[in-house]
């Protein structure tokens, strides 16, 4: 509890510059109850102006008062070497407590003593002001900085996952144009092929012989025999590379067919006369190659 009402109070230092001046401001220090009354307490008088004895003793107070007749050479080097941002420095004047036979009024030096810790009490409240600014701040811009080094990472993390997706994305892609030469290379010359057109078998040879179709299957047999170029007869259907090349194919079927229908039976005499062996029965499947009467009855 000591130690939480010590470090809450104002831990004030003062410098002087030989024992006796040291004894005299101790003894001032305990009449004015600086700590009862302002909650200030004086922790160190220290009789010396070495400055590295200073340095060891000083460091830490929050207020240090340096005695001198004004702001002279001493103090200013003092000054130099104790002034840190958390703390201040002040100054206890010995003008201000010698009276006129040069001797020193022990009144004055308590007046003293008491307006140099007041003054830098206050000034040291002002430092303390700008540093609870500059902390205050300083936490801010922590603050923000964390957050955008958050940000950071999570841009860090997305950016990993869409470098994944780009690099299974240039795979894809070089699967598909590889799949693309490939089809491309398989299929160039499709534009030099012949295109064919497909017509209703039905509706086609009544449209060009004014009459309905009853031989469809001698149609397709011939047609398959024979493999005319870009010519195909089936399921109803006949593609060609246009309409007058169909109409001209079925025109030359039609013209076998009646040909064949007319003059089957001297074709029969005819085979039977210039065949030695023995007429097989007639069938419906002649192995008679470049011939129409084999295919039908």
């Amino acid at each position: 509890m000591e130690n939480q009402n010590h470090e809450s109070k104002i831990d004030v230092r003062i410098i002087v510059s030989g024992l006796d001046i040291a004894q005299l401001v101790s003894k001032a220090v305990n009449n004015i109850h600086l700590e009862r009354d302002y909650n200030i307490i004086v922790s160190s008088i220290i009789p010396t102006v070495e400055l590295d004895i200073v340095k060891k003793v000083a460091s830490g107070a929050d207020i240090l008062l340096i005695g001198g007749y004004g702001h002279d050479e001493t103090y200013n080097i003092l000054f130099n070497e104790l002034k840190t941002d958390f703390n201040h420095i002040g100054l206890f004047d010995y003008n201000n407590i010698i009276i006129e036979d040069e001797s020193i009024d022990f009144n004055l030096a308590e007046k003293e003593i008491l307006n140099s810790i007041i003054k830098s009490t206050l000034s040291y409240s002002l430092n303390l002001i700008n540093i609870h600014t500059l902390e205050n701040k300083l936490m801010k811009v922590t603050h923000n900085y964390n957050n955008l080094l958050d940000d950071y990472n999570q841009v860090l993390k997305e950016n990993e996952v869409l470098t994944q997706e780009n690099n299974e994305l240039r795979e894809d892609f070089k699967e598909l144009k590889s799949d693309f030469e490939a089809f491309k290379l398989r299929y160039e010359d499709v534009y030099s092929k012949d295109i064919l057109e497909i017509f209703n078998l039905d509706e086609l040879w009544q449209e060009s012989f004014r009459q309905e179709l009853t031989d469809e299957d001698r149609i397709v047999i011939a047609t398959n025999k024979f493999r005319p170029d870009n010519i195909i007869v089936g399921q109803g259907y006949i593609a060609a590379e246009s309409k007058s090349k169909a109409i001209e194919w079925l025109k030359i079927v039609r013209t076998a067919l009646i040909f064949v229908d007319d003059n089957t039976e001297d074709l029969i005499k005819e085979l039977d006369e210039t065949n030695e062996e023995k007429v097989p029965e007639v069938r419906e499947d002649y192995d008679i190659s470049n011939t129409f009467e084999n295919f039908w009855d």
